[in-house]
């Protein structure tokens, strides 16, 4: 009888103990639930995947081939089959170190573990090495591979999952890499070159390395590998689909990798460099072709309609079929090289940037007088006209000067840019010459809406120095210095 209550205390405990172990939790040496594979790596990661930082760094995907899921933490890898417990994976975070049965994890090799239990402190070599993934007891090596000389952003993984065989995957190979997912089951690799975004009317919205606001027109690269340009026609004529071929001389200039964007300046400015091309758009409507080296075959076209000056036009989202409008008066500036509807909202911001209230030989009007002056900055991203504001040097009168509206040409300041107010009390001489003069010893000067009431900017200044400004530094800034050398009309850094 004794021995039958012993027999049944012994399979309780079995049962209990079976009943309350975790299989969706296995980790450990010589455990038969363990199966891991190294399953596909990229050495030498230029433009293909980023981590959650932005950065293009070498990865190794872990697959588990077992019915349950498997925590990495505590195991080892290392790229030396000499050293294998070179970075032992933290532990602390299961949720992110834990692989699903029949799942993936990516680890970045990167050698920056401050980033994350994901980023281990080893990197591969595109020249060739071993990656190793070793057990918790630093000894039981789970699996390692040994590989030759890597191309970039291309990987190398085994097909299917968990097999033997091992292949590329990318450029010049039937799959796309797959970090994260099944090999095999990428898209296939591609390039798709598109028109993007153009702006046919440029008066400061772009310039280019030599200084110019010229025309422009951005291709899109929405393929998932590098493409280059070099060697395709550009044209504003669909009846002349040859009329520019872009030099082919520098790949380094002229290719745009997956996701990317590329700007052609359509200023007949060749000499210039290699994406200067030799159309000009037309801001009364035309079209733009995009075609392949053999100036027969057409890429992408756009027609256009009559443009408005600084103001672009694009697909949105990027690549899609969707066209619209941007700058002033729409949702956001143009992005030329940068993703379309991304831009700030356009706006206007002035400010009373730069002052001198006595003024003896700094600067001198076109008449030949040292006024007192104001300067007015535009930190904004669209022009700013000033026709119609008030100016004043007394904040109890805001409505005292208004500037006149009828020269938009004079009163109009450019984002970026810097206009000058003389305060001489002598507005016969000009638009910008205003009814009003500074106090050496100090007062305010006010910039107001066209309302009259609203103000836009002020400012409250003591006792001034004879031909000692003050201003904001840096530009728009809240704080202000004196300055001994003034500069009326530009930076003041």
């Amino acid at each position: 009888m004794n021995y039958v209550k012993l027999a049944l205390v012994l399979v309780s405990a079995i049962f209990l103990i079976t009943a309350c172990s975790d299989n969706n939790d296995t980790t450990g040496p010589n455990n038969g639930e363990v199966i891991l594979f190294i399953n596909e790596f990229l050495a030498s990661n230029d433009y293909l995947n980023t981590d959650e930082y932005g950065e293009n760094d070498d990865w190794i995907e872990i697959y588990n081939a077992g019915s349950n899921d498997v925590n990495l933490a505590g195991m080892y890898i290392s790229d030396d089959l000499t050293d294998i417990t070179a970075w032992q994976i933290p532990s602390g975070n299961s949720q992110e170190t834990t692989v699903e049965a029949g799942g993936y994890l990516v680890l970045w090799a990167d050698k920056q573990p401050e980033q994350g239990v994901l980023h281990v402190d080893i990197k591969l070599s595109g020249d060739g090495e071993d990656i190793v993934l070793t057990d918790t007891d630093g000894t039981t090596i789970l699996d390692s591979y040994t590989y030759v000389a890597q191309t970039t952003d291309v990987s190398m993984g085994r097909l299917p999952d968990g097999n033997d065989s091992w292949t590329y995957f990318g450029e010049g190979y039937t799959s796309m890499p797959t970090p994260g997912a099944s090999n095999g089951s990428g898209d296939s690799p591609m390039v798709m070159f598109l028109i993007n975004e153009f702006m046919a009317d440029n008066d400061y919205t772009l310039i280019d390395e030599n200084g110019d606001y010229d025309d422009w027109i951005e291709i899109y690269n929405a393929g998932n590998i590098p493409g280059d340009i070099g060697g395709l026609y550009i044209t504003d004529d669909l009846e002349e689909l040859d009329t520019w071929q872009i030099p082919a001389t520098n790949p380094e200039i002229t290719t745009i990798p997956p996701g990317h964007h590329l700007i052609l300046w359509a200023d007949r400015e060749m000499e210039q460099g290699i994406l200067h091309v030799d159309i000009k758009l037309s801001a009364d409507g035309e079209a733009i072709g995009l075609t392949e080296e053999d100036g027969i075959t057409l890429i992408d076209s756009y027609t256009f309609g009559p443009q408005t000056t600084d103001i672009s036009m694009g697909r949105y989202p990027d690549g899609f079929e969707n066209w619209i409008y941007f700058g002033e008066g729409y949702d956001t500036v143009p992005t030329p090289g940068f993703e379309n509807g991304t831009g700030a909202e356009p706006e206007a911001i002035l400010y009373i940037n730069e002052f001198l209230a006595s003024n003896n030989n700094c600067l001198a009007d076109e008449y030949g007088d040292f006024d007192d002056w104001i300067e007015i900055y535009n930190g904004g991203n669209i022009p700013a006209n000033l026709g119609g504001l008030y100016i004043t040097d007394d904040l109890g009168n805001l409505n005292m000067w208004q500037i006149p509206d009828t020269d938009p040409d004079m009163t109009t300041i450019r984002p970026g840019g810097y206009l000058i107010l003389w305060a001489d009390k002598e507005p016969e001489q000009g638009v910008i010459h205003v009814d009003i003069q500074l106090d050496v010893d100090g007062e305010n000067i006010g910039l107001v809406e066209s309302d009259g009431s609203t103000i836009i900017d002020s400012y409250v200044f003591g006792e001034q120095t004879i031909d000692f400004s003050e201003g904001r530094l840096p530009d728009g800034s809240d704080n202000w210095e004196f300055f001994e050398d003034p500069t009326p009309g530009a930076s003041n850094e």
